[in-house]
């Protein structure tokens, strides 16, 4: 059984520039798309509706992660949530390998060593909290614009 641990995830992202590995997050949820029905009952029917499926709507989630001011990736979330920055790729990979994606003139090259989700999106509204014997905590509001693409590792 090859059953893939959530320890030794790793989350990039690109801004169409720059590869940033966004590190030590502590919470990934990419939120659950929805599909909006159709209806194409036929006006002689006389009990039940049909429907077709319709368009998908990608789902609104979050990251989250514990401050740390020392960590660039940290800064950077906060800086793209500020603006509510849109365009930018995700892409996770499982903890089958450590391999990180390359990116050559805008095109990114995902290793086949790992499995992959990727999704567009954009991140927005960055809300830290506060509590008693706690660190610091951020959330920031992920916005996705496409449904999340699984890639099995070859």
């Amino acid at each position: 059984m090859a059953n893939v641990r959530v320890q030794g995830t790793n989350v990039y992202a690109f801004d169409g520039t720059t590869i940033t590995r966004l590190s030590c997050l502590t919470t990934i949820d990419l939120g659950s798309d929805s599909t909006t029905r159709i209806e194409n009952t036929c006006l002689d029917e006389p009990n039940t509706k049909t429907y077709m499926t319709g368009l998908s709507d990608p789902a609104q989630g979050s990251l989250g992660f514990n401050l740390d001011t020392e960590n660039e990736s940290h800064l950077q979330l906060i800086d793209w949530a500020q603006a509510k920055k849109d365009g930018i790729d995700f892409y996770m990979g499982s903890s089958e390998s450590t391999d990180a994606p390359t990116a050559t003139g805008g095109t990114v090259t995902l290793p086949a060593t790992r499995s992959w989700w990727s999704f567009k999106g954009g991140i927005s509204t960055p809300v830290p909290t506060f509590e008693a014997d706690a660190l610091v905590g951020y959330t920031v509001t992920l916005e996705r614009s496409t449904t999340v693409a699984f890639t099995p590792k070859t």
